[in-house]
């Protein structure tokens, strides 16, 4: 089932418009009276019948101005988020990198996503990066569409270290908050046992103490000993993800995967 994102309702009257209503009309040859699925963001989601369009797409000047009106036709409230909010503070890799890791952690669940510039952050990466925050949020927008989340993850501006690492010392649930930084160097805490023991301190199990998961994610040359050193004065803790040593690409996603399976299972 194909949906598409919609902000403009009002009663029971929606609009699309632009490249997303070129889609529907032209891409997918939907005509008056087709049933079309929507969901907002928010959480809800909506059958809907088109009710009329405007006239044939040519050119990117009047894509922009084409329009869909539909009809709403019923409502849903879909539970299909995570209970536990996953913030993922990710250090900034060669951009392609970035968008493959926008698109798989939307998809798998993440709630939020923070671009940072670390230590060993390519100097020219942190000089594009912030024109590519509303291509991430594309990214992250097309790939809750297709993997039936309700919700878009949000991507933020861009953070250093520092101050990343200081937001999560001044978190609103702190004693609902947990804070992560796997580190290849780690010789104490894994990513296991680190989980099992917030899992003990679920109760009761449908209700979890750990409501927010702050993952940060080194980018391809590591974290250096002195950003683990910071982060842990500010309560994150290093965890070790095993014998061998992950992609920046690669770490996130398996990070979250068993965060969501350890925790919400």
């Amino acid at each position: 089932m194909q949906r598409f994102f919609i902000e403009n309702i009002d009663g029971d009257t929606a609009k699309i418009s632009g490249s997303e209503a070129h889609h529907l009309k032209d891409v997918l040859r939907k005509k008056v009276g087709d049933a079309v699925f929507l969901f907002d963001g928010k959480g809800n989601e909506y059958e809907a019948k088109i009710v009329r369009h405007g006239g044939s797409a040519s050119g990117m000047k009047r894509i922009r101005e084409l329009e869909i009106r539909l009809k709403i036709v019923t409502k849903t409230k879909k539970d299909t988020e995570p209970k536990i909010k996953i913030n993922l503070y990710q250090s900034i890799p060669k951009l392609k990198k970035f968008d493959f890791i926008v698109e798989k952690s939307t998809e798998i669940g993440v709630s939020k996503i923070i671009p940072v510039i670390s230590e060993r952050t390519i100097p020219e990466l942190s000089l594009r990066v912030q024109a590519k925050q509303s291509r991430w949020q594309k990214i992250a927008l097309s790939a809750a569409k297709q993997c039936g989340r309700t919700i878009i993850p949000e991507i933020c501006s861009v953070m250093n270290f520092q101050d990343a690492v200081k937001s999560v010392c001044i978190s609103e649930n702190p004693s609902q908050s947990i804070s992560l930084i796997p580190w290849e160097s780690e010789q104490k805490n894994t990513l296991k046992q680190i989980l099992k023991i917030c899992n003990l301190q679920i109760v009761p199990r449908e209700l979890p103490s750990v409501a927010i998961c702050n993952l940060f994610i080194g980018p391809e040359g590591g974290f250096s000993n002195a950003e683990i050193e910071r982060a842990q004065k500010c309560g994150v803790i290093p965890v070790s993800l095993g014998k061998r040593i992950l992609r920046t690409e690669t770490a996130p996603i398996v990070v979250i995967s068993n965060i969501l399976y350890e925790l919400e299972s």
